[in-house]
C-alpha cells in the first residue's frame, strides 16, 4: 500500500485508509472519515454525549470496521477516535474522525480485507482488499 487509499466516496462522505504499519505481533491501521452536510449532522448526533437523562433516544453509533487477515475475521475496535466538527454557522457542517485500529495478526498472504460502513449516517458497507508491501509486512 502506498500513501492514503480511498476506500469509498459517496455524496458528502469519504473514507480513507491512511496508513498500515506492521509490528511483530500485529497491524496498526489509521483511517479517516470525512462527512459534510446532512451526514455530518447525523455523525455529530450519533457520537454525542449520552449522559443526558432527559434524552429519550440514548443510542449511539460509530464507524463499523471489520477486518479479515488470512483465515481470521472480526470486528476492529477503534482507539484514538479523535473527531472534529465544524459548526454550521461557519459554513456547511463538517465532521471528521481519524480512528486507529489494531489487528492481532500479520497476513501470510500479504493481503487484508477491510469492510467499513456507518449506515446511520448514510455510509453503506464497502469491502476493500489491500495488498501490503513486503516492507510493511516485515517490521
Amino acid at each position: 500500500m502506498h500513501g492514503p487509499l480511498l476506500l469509498t466516496a459517496e455524496d458528502h462522505l469519504t473514507l480513507e485508509l491512511f496508513e498500515v504499519v506492521a509490528f511483530p505481533d500485529g497491524l496498526h491501521l489509521r483511517m479517516a472519515l470525512t462527512a459534510t452536510g446532512r451526514p455530518a449532522e447525523l455523525a455529530q448526533y450519533e457520537t454525542r454525549s449520552l449522559s443526558d437523562p432527559d434524552d429519550p433516544s440514548t443510542r449511539w453509533s460509530y464507524l463499523s470496521v471489520r477486518a479479515r487477515v488470512d483465515d481470521i475475521e472480526g470486528e476492529a475496535d477503534p482507539y484514538h477516535p479523535a473527531a472534529a466538527s465544524k459548526p454550521c454557522r461557519s459554513g456547511p457542517p463538517e465532521y471528521r474522525t481519524e480512528p486507529h485500529y489494531w489487528l492481532d495478526a500479520i497476513p501470510t498472504s500479504g493481503f487484508i480485507a477491510v469492510t467499513a460502513g456507518w449506515p446511520r449516517i448514510g455510509l453503506g458497507s464497502t469491502t476493500t482488499t489491500i495488498g501490503l508491501e513486503s516492507s510493511t509486512r516485515t517490521s
